[in-house]
C-alpha cells in the first residue's frame, strides 16, 4: 500500500468508516503481529497487541501526519505498545512469588518438531540475536528501508545495515549447514 493509499484509508477511519480500518488490517495485520512477536517472543501476547493495535489505530487516526511514512508510524506504534507490555509484565514479575512452579520457557523446542526435522524460518531466525531478528523482520516482512529502521530503533544507519548484513550471513551459514545441497 502506498502512502497515498494509506492516507485515503486513514481519512475513511477519521470519517468513522470501518472499511478503511479493515483494509489497513488486511494489508498490515501480519506485519504488526510480527513486530509485536519480535519484541515479546510470545504468540499470545503478540496476538493481543495486534488486536489492541487496530483498536488504538481507530482511536488515534486523527494524529497521523499526512505526507509521512506510514510504515514507520505503524511499526513505531506497535513496537512501543509491545515494549509497554514488557514493562508492565516485568513490574508484575516483581510481585511476591506465590509458590507456583515456573512454566517451561515458551521458546523450548518440542520433541515432535525436532523429530520431524523440518527447518523453518523460525528455526533459522533463532540463530540470530534479538536485535538482528528485529532488523531482519522490519526489512523483509515490513519491507522498511534501512533509514526507516534506523529511525524506529534510534540507531545509526550504518549500525542497522551492518547488523542486517551479519544476520543474513548467519542465516546463509545456518541454511548451508542444515542442507548442504
Amino acid at each position: 500500500m502506498t502512502d497515498r493509499q494509506f492516507e485515503r484509508r486513514i481519512t475513511l477511519i477519521q470519517q468513522g468508516d470501518k472499511q478503511g480500518l479493515k483494509e489497513i488490517y488486511d494489508e498490515y495485520g501480519r506485519m504488526i503481529y510480527q513486530c509485536a512477536l519480535q519484541v515479546l517472543h510470545n504468540t499470545h501476547d503478540a496476538e493481543d497487541i495486534t488486536s489492541e493495535f487496530f483498536l488504538k489505530l481507530w482511536n488515534i487516526a486523527d494524529t497521523y501526519c499526512f505526507g509521512g511514512k506510514h510504515k514507520r508510524w505503524l511499526v513505531t506504534i506497535a513496537r512501543n505498545m509491545s515494549l509497554d507490555l514488557l514493562k508492565k509484565q516485568s513490574r508484575e514479575l516483581l510481585t511476591p512469588f506465590d509458590g507456583e512452579e515456573e512454566a517451561e520457557p515458551a521458546d523450548s523446542v518440542s520433541a515432535e518438531d525436532t523429530a520431524a526435522g523440518n527447518i523453518t524460518v523460525e528455526a533459522a531466525l533463532k540463530q540470530l540475536d534479538s536485535g538482528e531478528r528485529e532488523i531482519v523482520n522490519m526489512k523483509i516482512i515490513a519491507d522498511m528501508t534501512f533509514r526507516d529502521i534506523a529511525a524506529v530503533l534510534g540507531k545509526p544507519l550504518g549500525t542497522v545495515t551492518w547488523k542486517y548484513r551479519n544476520a543474513i550471513g548467519k542465516l546463509k551459514k545456518f541454511i548451508g549447514e542444515v542442507d548442504p545441497s
